[in-house]
């Protein structure tokens, strides 16, 4: 009996986004479903979740530092 796949651990997604971010910036959303697009074709489920996963981790990333580059207080801006 095959047990039903079970997420990678969430330290592992929020590494690989990082992982990501660091090396392609502002494309690494991009990348991360590219790279699920290729894990898709080979057939390795288990990886095309991961980046997906990836993909979304990165969104909250990127969105959490336009907030803070947005909200940044006047004093700081002058």
């Amino acid at each position: 009996m095959r047990l039903p796949f079970i997420g990678p651990p969430q330290d592992k997604v929020v590494a690989i986004a990082n992982d990501l971010i660091v090396r392609f910036g502002r494309e690494a959303h991009d990348e991360a479903l590219h790279l699920a697009e290729v894990a898709a074709r080979m057939r390795a489920n288990k990886n095309r979740h991961l980046y997906f996963l990836a993909a979304r981790e990165i969104e909250k990333i990127l969105a959490d530092a336009r907030t803070r580059s947005n909200g940044a207080p006047e004093s700081e801006a002058a």
